[in-house]
């Protein structure tokens, strides 16, 4: 049965036609994905779904009592909450039953209902009921599943603790999806939800929604993150829409396909019509009149084939003017991180450390690593524009640098894209003109200023001024951000056929995929070089033997914030001891479950008895015990791999 039914949907801004005769279900269980270029509609179609927006024409249904929660770029927190507090607030109504069970129980050890036996017999039944009612919707176990959503989208506890108003754009947006699943509603609409998430985040949101029992709309131009989520697509384009069983791969081949077929039923129609059409004119005044006058009659009825529509494609190269030394960039006891100014060395930040590397010419490799972790300020340090904290990187002979910033930091927002593309090069205003033809930039939209357009037109233009560079190592920061999926699929071609080195980082695991040969990955403060893509670092089959320095140069971030990291304090701890094995990890596991289940029943029994005190003791005991399942479910993880 459809939760969802949208029937002849049509949508204008002004003068300009949106979309027009949009029409599917939605299913209970169904994993939908939206796709289509920027521009398409996608992101409206989603507010009308959710509630936000009125379509123009058209209707929308939505089946009684379905809950649609909906993750939007734009937050909506109380700005004197921390983040911990914001999350609770998704139960308020548990805690309102908990600030009722907890009066309840007051009421009931009082005098006045030890002397009444029919007042305590109606604060007992009360109580009773509302603490089935408590356990039913999750009352001993939310604050758990709180702190296991915001631990997987990889808040810090001091994060957690501090005003959400004063996190990040890009950590709001991951605190606004957390809240979310905590609502648990019956249809997710989840627009760009991989957007500011790091490749652990995303593999935990990836592992959240596979277990998602209601049905979801997703957004998102992660091709690797739609591929393992969704079983059905939508694709939003020239204002309509067209549907596709499967994911996101299977949608490419059979989108092809039905490319391929209407393109060959509008040729064949073309050339029926050519056909007649010369027919008509050779015999509309000679013997045969009569039967081309009846051609002409069919032919007026013949209802057209329109010319399949196929999305517009960028067309450029990557082509170094010069070869490199074989040796690009060497890195010596290299140390990476910040410092206020006016800062003594010693009280710098560290960020990551590296032993020696060589970044060989031809290389690919792809640099990944959590937010946070110096990606960015490694790029940076590399190229000349940061100083390392210790250490050192030089560039080779002949090398020639071309530097993509994911903040478009090289464009001057204040020229238009034709002067900003004539500034790095001789080309005539005609030949700028024909060459940002190659980027999609046409007509009146060469004379946009930077400052107008939008992230993905932003980006473009950035890959734009880097083709007219011609380096021969291409450094490149989060280059697919802001591009669309069939953008991200060329960039990817072009990448592939560049001659040049290459060094990247992207959180889209198809591009790492694609295009690395190693990656280098910043673990805990270290960065590790890998041979392979990102699915031969993901299974650590090839690491590289690594010699880094013990000692470090500087404090570390979390030795800045007063803690140690939880990995070596744990190693520390266990020092001589016999390792664990997955079956020691399992037994463990049984045993606290147990715990649990005991735990759980005598709360129960402690409710029926309105007994206070023990209440509060089997709370704070049973939250630990659920704490101690999650660290053994972890540790079995990490033993799991470490014997496999």
């Amino acid at each position: 049965m459809p939760i969802v039914n949208v029937v002849q949907l049509g949508k204008s801004f002004g003068a300009e036609r949106i979309f027009s005769g949009i029409s599917f279900q939605v299913e209970e269980q169904d994993r939908i994905g939206l796709v289509g270029p920027n521009g398409a509609g996608k992101s409206t179609l989603l507010n009308i779904l959710g509630g936000r927006e009125e379509a123009d024409e058209g209707s929308l249904a939505i089946a009684r009592n379905t809950r649609i929660g909906y993750l939007t770029q734009v937050t909506d927190f109380q700005p004197q909450n921390t983040l911990h507090e914001e999350m609770l607030t998704v139960f308020s109504h548990l805690r309102a039953w908990e600030q009722e069970l907890s009066e309840l129980a007051t009421q009931m050890a009082s005098s006045q209902a030890q002397q009444d036996n029919q007042l305590h017999e109606q604060l007992l039944a009360r109580y009773a009921d509302l603490q089935t009612r408590y356990e039913h919707a999750g009352g001993y176990t939310y604050e758990n599943r709180v702190a296991q959503v915001l631990d997987g989208l990889s808040f810090t506890h001091e994060q957690q603790e501090a005003p959400v108003m004063q996190l990040s754009g890009g950590q709001q947006t991951r605190a606004a999806l957390g809240k979310l699943l905590l609502q648990e509603p019956d249809l997710l609409l989840l627009d760009e939800p991989t957007n500011h998430l790091d490749l652990s985040a995303l593999e935990w949101l990836e592992t959240y929604l596979l277990s998602w029992k209601g049905a979801m709309v997703i957004v998102a131009h992660d091709r690797y993150f739609l591929d393992r989520i969704i079983s059905r697509t939508i694709e939003l384009a020239f204002g309509r829409i067209e549907e596709y069983p499967g994911n996101y791969t299977k949608y490419l081949h059979l989108r092809e396909e039905r490319m391929e077929r209407r393109m060959r039923e509008y040729e064949a129609q073309q050339a029926h019509i050519a056909h007649t059409e010369e027919f008509i004119r050779r015999y509309k005044a000679g013997q045969r009149s009569r039967e081309a006058r009846g051609r002409q009659k069919l032919l007026d009825r013949l209802e057209r084939i329109e010319r399949p529509q196929d999305f517009p494609e960028m067309h450029f190269e990557f082509s170094p003017v010069t070869d490199s030394g074989l040796t690009v960039i060497s890195t010596q006891k290299l140390v990476i991180g910040y410092k206020a100014a006016g800062q003594a060395q010693q009280d710098a930040t560290m960020l990551a450390r590296s032993a020696d590397l060589e970044l060989l010419r031809g290389d690919r490799v792809g640099l990944i690593g959590p937010n946070g972790a110096g990606k960015t300020t490694f790029l940076r340090t590399l190229i000349g524009e940061l100083s390392p904290l210790s250490g050192q990187a030089q560039i080779g002979h002949n090398v020639r640098i071309g530097y993509y910033s994911q903040t478009h930091a090289g464009l001057n927002m204040e020229r238009s894209i034709l002067d900003e593309i004539r500034q790095v090069s001789a080309l005539s205003e005609e030949g700028a003109r024909s060459f940002l033809g190659r980027f999609l930039f046409s007509g009146d939209d060469v004379f946009k200023l930077i400052g107008s357009l939008s992230g993905g037109e932003r980006s473009r233009v950035a890959l734009a001024k880097l083709t007219l560079q011609g380096p021969n190592l291409m450094i490149l920061d989060e280059p697919t951000n802001h591009l669309d999926l069939q953008s991200r699929q060329f960039l990817e071609e072009v990448l592939n056929e560049y001659e040049g080195t290459l060094l990247f980082v992207s959180h889209d695991r198809y591009f790492i995929d694609s295009l690395a040969t190693k990656v280098w990955a910043i673990e805990d403060g270290v960065l590790i070089p890998y041979l392979g893509n990102y699915t031969d670092y993901r299974t650590r089959k090839r690491p590289i033997a690594l010699d880094v320095p013990e000692a470090l140069p500087s404090k570390t971030a979390a030795q800045t914030k007063g803690r140690a990291p939880a990995s070596a304090t744990k190693a520390q701890s266990k020092k001589g001891a016999r390792a664990r094995t997955v079956e020691d990890v399992e037994r463990d596991i049984e045993k606290a479950e147990e715990r649990v289940k005991s735990l759980e029943e005598a709360l129960s029994q402690a409710a029926l008895k309105a007994d206070v005190e023990q209440l509060t003791q089997l709370s704070a005991e049973y939250e630990q015990a659920k704490a101690r399942v999650d660290e053994l479910l972890e540790e079995w993880e990490r033993v799991a791999d470490m014997a496999s």
